[in-house]
């Protein structure tokens, strides 16, 4: 018999992988053969960093490396929080080529003129999906060096006596996959989000004049640096 909670973190592991194609194919049909700006650029950006960031999650998940499958999950989330910033300018193509110039987004200023912080599009997008703030605060800890890591780097071995061992490796061979029911399930969501929030704004975009472009020459650095 499976066991339910192994069950639902190989469904949340196709689930995310069949998301990934999904977000894909958005792409390949709005941007198919036309001009595009730097909202087009922008939402790019935002799939480029998703689809590795999910390669490298399942890559995780596979190893049994938790550290670093929850420190993805936080990037996700990431990933998630400035796409949605997009709906809270008062005009995405002009923010989105501020981005593209190198300023930060948590710098800048949503229409209702309040500074983008995480803290600020958390509240915003936590209006529709409460548990993002839980996901958020829990995986905060794995990003920087904390008590966390401490943590995983013991074992208890006796619960009466309080006795524990030192553990030092990637991975912890004592996890099977059904300990990673929740991370997954939640990596599968924030990209799941991706995937509907981006072919949303890209029906929206196609009914906004682009006002601004990237230059010629912006294009021929990012064509001379990707060789």
């Amino acid at each position: 018999m499976v066991d339910d909670s192994e069950s639902t973190a190989a469904q949340s592991l196709m689930n995310l992988k069949r998301s990934e194609g999904e977000l894909l194919d958005t792409f390949q049909h709005h941007l198919a053969n036309r001009p595009f700006g730097y909202q087009d650029l922008y939402l790019m950006g935002i799939a480029r960093r998703a689809l590795a960031q999910a390669k490298a999650f399942r890559s995780c998940i596979e190893d049994l490396n938790w550290l670093v499958a929850a420190a993805l999950l936080r990037l996700q989330l990431d990933t998630v929080l400035r796409l949605y910033a997009l709906y809270w300018v008062s005009d995405p193509e002009e923010f989105a080529g501020r981005v593209f110039a190198g300023e930060q987004v948590n710098r800048l200023k949503a229409a209702d003129g309040q500074q983008m912080s995480d803290r600020y599009l958390i509240d915003k997008v936590k209006d529709r999906n409460a548990w993002v703030d839980a996901v958020y605060k829990n995986t905060s800890g794995v990003i920087h060096f904390s008590n966390r890591h401490m943590h995983a780097a013991i074992r208890l071995t006796n619960e009466e006596t309080g006795d524990v061992e030192g553990f030092i490796g990637a991975t912890d061979p004592k996890q099977e996959i059904e300990d990673f029911a929740e991370t997954i399930e939640a990596f599968f969501h924030c990209t799941a989000i991706i995937g509907v929030a981006t072919a949303d704004l890209f029906k929206r975009f196609n009914a906004i004049h682009r006002r601004i472009r990237p230059s010629p020459a912006a294009a021929s650095t990012h064509t001379a640096g990707a060789g």
